[in-house]
């Protein structure tokens, strides 16, 4: 039936969010960390690799995300477009990016299911790019407030 596909990827949607959410609160605390010890004489390369630090993070947070969603297709046997993990990561990934190259695709009911993933992968995207942006923004500031003080404007 397909409100019970719906009702477990709803579900799965759910763990997803505190998954990314326990992720970005850590990544929060460790840039915060950062930003209060913030020198605008390091290197620029320091404050990068700080951002790619984070960029990371977020995307081991959605490397986890979409192995749930794969372990959730393995766990159905009527899904048999996913015969192994291999193949069952690579199409939640597919799908979670909203990539889609459709070279897989679920059939029946399940396909409510992927498409419930996909808008998942896209909140998901969005929500981990504000937080990028974020942090980005508050380090120029941060800059900008030094040159301010120091005469460099």
């Amino acid at each position: 039936m397909v409100f019970e596909k719906i009702a477990i990827a709803l579900a799965v949607m759910f763990m997803c969010t505190l998954i990314h959410a326990v992720f970005m609160v850590t990544g929060n605390r460790a840039l915060d960390r950062h930003l209060r010890k913030f020198d605008p004489n390091r290197h620029p390369i320091y404050e990068v690799s700080v951002i790619w630090l984070l960029i990371m993070w977020m995307f081991l947070s959605i490397c986890l995300q979409a192995t749930l969603w794969a372990l959730t297709y393995i766990a159905n046997p009527d899904i048999t477009a996913l015969p192994d993990a291999k193949t069952a990561f690579y199409f939640s990934m597919v799908t979670y990016t909203s990539l889609g190259y459709g070279d897989i695709v679920l059939t029946g009911d399940w396909r409510a299911m992927s498409a419930i993933q996909a808008a998942n992968g896209l909140i998901i995207f969005g929500w981990t790019t504000a937080l990028i942006f974020y942090y980005i923004q508050t380090i120029l500031e941060k800059h900008k407030a030094v040159s301010h003080k120091t005469g460099d404007v």
